[in-house]
């Protein structure tokens, strides 16, 4: 039961489930002719017009993407580089076998250029993978991905049973049991860092950011929108999930802050 209602929950976390499950529920009770339909259906209308017709999805994203500098390269040594699972298209590898890089793909090409400008540092891909999905999981997949590049295959560690962002942060620290002394560099989209960063350092581990796969481009285009709505309703989807699961965390104790910042 606890299952059903959390799944229930995270569907109706994004935006555009909620609105489409409105206006069914608005069209079944107009079908059953009763006044609230129309009402219903009416609201469903104007939350779509104004996610996917207004900068609504890039004013409630720009803050999360923002919050860390992207693309700083650390002067000292790292220990290691620790990217997040869900960077490339899982749904598609199973019938062809190049992996299909996605939108949120930023942090897979990157990984081949950090770890040939930190040679010692370890590489520990965590993700685990959908289990209705068939074929190698997705951590497996992506280890042979960075062999690939030339990335020697003894400095690549998986972690393969997460399935959130808290289980990332527990089982890679289960798995590498970090010394307090150690640098760690956590790869990840740029609107998910807050709280993977802050997950992380719950967890123990001493991360520094290194943000991927930017949609916005800071304050001064806050009030920009996409000229396609499916885009523009799409940032809604990403900032309102994400935002969200800051609340959650925080809220469940699996990060000791509200938005955690550099």
């Amino acid at each position: 039961m606890h299952l059903a209602l959390s799944k229930a929950a995270d569907f109706l976390s994004v935006p555009s489930n909620a609105i489409a499950v409105l206006a069914v529920l608005g069209l079944l009770l107009i079908l059953l002719r009763r006044r609230s339909g129309v009402v219903v259906a009416a609201g469903a209308l104007a939350a779509l017009a104004v996610a996917a017709l207004t900068p609504i999805g890039n004013i409630l994203l720009t803050p999360l993407e923002q919050r860390f500098p992207a693309m700083r390269f650390p002067d000292q040594e790292i220990d290691g580089i620790i990217v997040l699972g869900g960077s490339y298209d899982a749904q598609s590898h199973s019938y062809q076998s190049p992996i299909i890089i996605d939108e949120a793909a930023g942090p897979m090409p990157i990984i081949v250029d950090l770890a040939r400008r930190y040679p010692k540092a370890r590489i520990v891909f965590s993700g685990g993978s959908d289990p209705s999905v068939a074929g190698p999981s997705e951590a497996a997949i992506v280890k042979q991905y960075f062999i690939s590049f030339g990335v020697p295959a003894d400095r690549i560690s998986i972690e393969e049973r997460s399935g959130t962002t808290e289980e990332n942060a527990r089982f890679t620290a289960d798995l590498i049991h970090p010394p307090p002394s150690s640098r760690w560099l956590l790869l990840t989209s740029a609107y998910h860092m807050p709280r993977a960063i802050g997950t992380f350092r719950k967890a123990g581990f001493n991360v520094t950011a290194f943000p991927a796969g930017q949609r916005t481009h800071g304050s001064q285009e806050l009030w920009w929108r996409a000229t396609n709505a499916a885009d523009n309703l799409r940032r809604v989807d990403v900032a309102v999930h994400e935002w969200l699961g800051l609340l959650d965390y925080r809220i469940a104790g699996y990060c000791d802050e509200w938005f955690a910042g550099p």
